[in-house]
């Protein structure tokens, strides 16, 4: 199955948005994150930096001088704390500094319960149930990473250093520790105005996408309806503006229409000089006295025949490019009136099942001559019931009489070139060969078989 323009250029569209979209915002997200994420490694750098510049050890305690320290570290619900864990130091011995908490570090500084002890923390760390990890860094290495404790999550940046306090030289880490809400926080704001932000861009995008879908679709479908109207014989010719992707279409599609109707009305000129050239002959022939000889008649009847035949054959448009549609309804109905009076004296029932707006695409004159021909033959042989049944995508045609009926062996022959038709009874078969090669001219079938109503049944399918 081919799909339509219209219906890539949309699941163009949809899979533009439905993968676009997505991706730019977890892009867009992620960029974030990972921004933040150093943004916050960065200030905690900072803090880590005024911790060093004020850290000094004295009578074997660890203290602060506090001149540099965010006043974070002294708000015990700001999310940022600082912790100074050393490995030699007796727990009970170590005190803080006079802006820390005097505490006593008994408990190990981590989940394995290493030997590591705390020697100093800020007073906002009270509030937390936080026991800093037993890292094994290399002095001066420092490490940014996340971290569990208890049934939160934190960010911390640690450091390793060799404190030298002039009589001795201490192993000391100092962790900087902010809570996993204090860096969500912003995260979350920021993701949340971002989906907002999307969800009207996806609007917009969809409404951009349809107004353009209608905008550059318009030509195709104003293309369509003009060619609809030269099919239904409403024009001659394209004559709208279109973009200059189809112009040229336009332009070539016209110069094939005027070409195809200049070579038709020359065809019909000709073959209408010819049919004149040849009635006046062949009518002194008929009138002369060697017309009165049997055999002479007889040809000269078949010369008559075959050029009325080749002339019909010749006039088919059934061969043109563009065709014209028409409903066929009126038409029948003309031709079964006419067939009414001509056969009054059988009181013909002729029964027509047609939709009334079942249209056939060509000429009018093609479809009579078929129509004519077999209905004809249908009146002929049939003993008082003809019936006509049409149909429509594709155009279903069937004629059934309730005469005889047609041989199965004999009905090959109706349509073998050069046989005489007229000598079939009871009308079948007369015009049939002009009947075959005009279905035959617009791409159709017709097969005989047995009507249900005793006679035979013609039946012609034309594709749409």
């Amino acid at each position: 199955m081919t799909l339509s323009l219209k219906l890539r250029q949309g699941l163009v569209s949809i899979v533009l948005l439905l993968l676009l979209l997505p991706s730019s915002f977890i892009a867009i997200d992620q960029a974030f994150f990972t921004q933040l994420l150093t943004n916050a490694e960065q200030k905690l750098e900072v803090h880590m930096y005024a911790i060093l510049s004020d850290l000094k050890i004295q009578d074997g305690k660890v203290e602060l001088g506090n001149t540099t320290l965010s006043p974070d570290f002294f708000r015990p619900d700001s999310g940022l704390s600082a912790y100074i864990t050393s490995r030699d130091i007796n727990p009970a011995a170590t005190n803080t500094s006079n802006t820390a908490t005097d505490n006593s570090a008994d408990a190990s500084s981590g989940d394995n319960g290493s030997a590591s002890s705390i020697v100093w923390q800020s007073d906002s760390s009270l509030s937390q149930q936080f026991n800093p990890p037993d890292t094994t860094l290399v002095p001066g290495e420092h490490l940014f990473y996340s971290y569990v404790s208890g049934s939160e999550q934190y960010w911390l940046l640690s450091i390793a250093l060799l404190f030298d306090s002039g009589e001795q030289t201490r192993p000391l880490t100092i962790h900087i520790v902010q809570t996993d809400t204090n860096l969500t926080a912003p995260y979350l704001s920021f993701r949340n105005t971002l989906l907002r932000w999307f969800i009207w861009i996806g609007a917009a995008l969809v409404l951009f996408s349809v107004l353009a879908y209608y905008w550059t679709t318009k030509p195709l479908s104003k293309l369509d309806q003009e060619i609809r109207k030269l099919e239904g014989g409403e024009q001659d010719h394209l004559n709208g503006r279109y973009p200059a992707e189809l112009t040229n279409i336009k332009e070539d599609l016209n110069l094939l229409l005027a070409n195809q109707n200049r070579q038709k009305q020359r065809y019909r000129n000709h073959l209408s000089d010819l049919a004149h050239a040849l009635k006046t002959p062949v009518a002194v022939l008929n009138t002369s006295v060697l017309s009165q000889q049997p055999e002479l008649k007889e040809q000269l009847d078949r010369i008559s025949a075959m050029i009325e035949h080749q002339l019909k054959r010749a006039s088919s448009s059934g061969q043109d490019i563009w065709k014209k549609q028409f409903e066929i309804l009126p038409h029948v109905e003309k031709l079964c009136n006419a067939l009414q009076k001509i056969y009054r004296d059988k009181n013909l029932d002729i029964q027509i099942d047609c939709p009334a707006h079942a249209t056939f695409r060509g000429d009018e004159t093609d479809l009579m001559e078929i129509l004519g021909n077999l209905l004809d033959n249908a009146c002929k042989a049939c003993k008082q019931q003809v019936k006509l049944t049409v149909s429509q995508n594709p155009v279903n045609l069937i004629i059934e009489d309730d005469g005889p009926g047609i041989a199965r062996d004999a009905r090959k022959k109706l349509f073998t070139r050069g046989t005489r038709l007229d000598t079939y009874k009871d009308g079948h078969g007369v015009g049939l060969s002009i009947v075959a090669e005009l279905v035959t001219s617009y791409s159709g079938g017709m097969q005989i078989t047995d009507s249900p109503l005793g006679g035979a049944r013609f039946e012609l399918i034309f594709p749409e």
